[in-house]
């Protein structure tokens, strides 16, 4: 079960893309590198392919699957997934939605362009398959893809589909979302639902001429008794207040004129995208059972089998982006660290980018990060005040040397991966020291 959230600039364009991927407690996860590579056709199985077009990715990919939770690729487009459960239901033996995410990545250098995919590939081949680590979990998926122009909600439920344009401040989670405010739908559904003549043609959901009532999509699919269990009608409810929180307080500081809050602003927006993702506000006393699904931050519990194994946002800035990832599972007691995105170039900030076939590295420092949170009392460190303290202040650190290497790369005319290696040490130092302060 996982989070995805958009926060749009004042300008409309996307400002931040985050989420949270909520797995198998044990299933390791990690931030790979795949590099540019030729355009090809890739066969995901026989029957189903895709034209790659060969740009490197950044992808967060559990260890025992091709795809991955969320990603953005060289052109800036970043994406994330959802499972969603609907009465039209999936093939047991069909592909992946994380698998559809890294081909939707590897093939378009644009939201727009990720939409008409992800609809067209869904449409043609379906989805499905196991998606679980350990048992068996059969689901839909919705997406959620950005880029530095625009941002779109993509819902789909076997073969069916239905998108909207992602609103100011926007989340999807383990619920569809999608009601009457789709802007276009698979023609099955349309003809169900929103025809508009007798042929059910229409080349805009909005189009006069309607021979009934727009229906909701979200009524129209969804499979209810799942809520029960995933509680992502709860959690989305809390991203999209932080997210609105957020908005607001950055429309009044946006009226004041004095310089050093106009500064801090930027900083202050990420620093509270981070705090949203870490938050437990869902649940007053979360427990093992249902109760601790409410929070953006899930910890482990007897059922269902579900935690927060990695979290990611991408905050796109003038030319670029920063790419944060906290490579660790339980955001609230992780750093994230930061991966720089210039020209299409990835540069790391932290420890070298780690290319798939070198992965077996990363998700080992994943599993030692794991074992020390289960151990007595880890879990409740972000409600002590000493450790948040101390975390906020490093990650603030982190935050300000990020900034610097962005400014320097994008300013300079030396070489990028030399500017970039001093202030990953710098980075390292930090994240270093902080960990061994805490015994992790």
């Amino acid at each position: 079960m996982c989070d995805t959230v958009i926060l749009m600039d004042n300008s409309g364009k996307p400002a931040f893309f985050g989420k949270n991927s909520d797995r198998h407690p044990e299933e390791p996860q990690a931030l790979l590198y795949i590099s540019e590579r030729a355009p090809s056709t890739v066969m995901l199985r026989e029957g189903v392919e895709y034209q790659d077009k060969g740009f490197a990715l950044l992808l967060s990919k559990p260890s025992w699957m091709a795809g991955g939770e969320m990603g953005v690729n060289s052109q800036g487009l970043s994406i994330g997934n959802e499972a969603v459960f609907s009465r039209f239901k999936p093939d047991e033996h069909g592909i992946l939605g994380m698998d559809i995410l890294r081909a939707a990545l590897s093939a378009c250098a644009s939201a727009k362009e990720a939409l008409d995919f992800i609809t067209s590939f869904i449409e043609k081949y379906g989805q499905g398959g196991n998606g679980a680590y350990k048992g068996k979990l059969i689901y839909n998926n919705s997406f959620l893809a950005a880029d530095p122009q625009e941002a779109y909600i993509i819902e789909t439920a076997g073969k069916r589909w239905a998108w909207r344009s992602a609103m100011v401040a926007d989340a999807i989670s383990n619920a569809y979302c999608i009601e009457d405010d789709y802007k276009r739908l698979d023609m099955q559904t349309r003809k169900e639902i929103a025809p508009v003549n007798k042929r059910a043609a229409c080349s805009d959901e909005s189009d006069p001429g309607r021979k009934g009532k727009r229906n909701s999509w979200k009524a129209h699919v969804e499979d209810r008794k799942y809520l029960f269990f995933t509680k992502g009608e709860q959690r989305r409810s809390s991203s999209l207040g932080g997210l609105m929180r957020i908005a607001a307080e950055r429309a009044s500081s946006a009226q004041t004129e004095a310089q050093n809050e106009a500064q801090s602003e930027p900083k202050a927006q990420l620093e509270k995208i981070f705090s949203l993702l870490r938050s437990h506000e869902g649940a007053t006393k979360p427990g093992p059972f249902l109760s601790r699904m409410k929070n953006l931050c899930v910890h482990p519990g007897l059922f269902p089998q579900s935690a927060t194994t990695a979290s990611m946002v991408v905050e796109y800035l003038p030319g670029g982006a920063l790419v944060w990832h906290t490579d660790s599972s339980y955001p609230c007691i992780s750093l994230y660290k930061p991966v720089l995105l210039k020209d299409g170039r990835f540069y790391s900030l932290w420890k070298p980018l780690c290319a798939e076939n070198k992965a077996e590295e990363r998700y080992a420092s994943w599993n030692s990060h794991r074992q020390w949170a289960v151990k007595s009392g880890h879990l409740q460190l972000s409600a002590k005040e000493d450790f948040a303290l101390s975390r906020d202040a490093a990650q603030a650190s982190i935050i300000r040397i990020a900034q610097q290497a962005f400014d320097s790369v994008s300013r300079e005319k030396g070489s990028p991966e030399r500017i970039s290696s001093v202030y990953a040490n710098e980075v390292a130092a930090i994240v270093g020291e902080w960990e061994k302060r805490w015994g992790n």
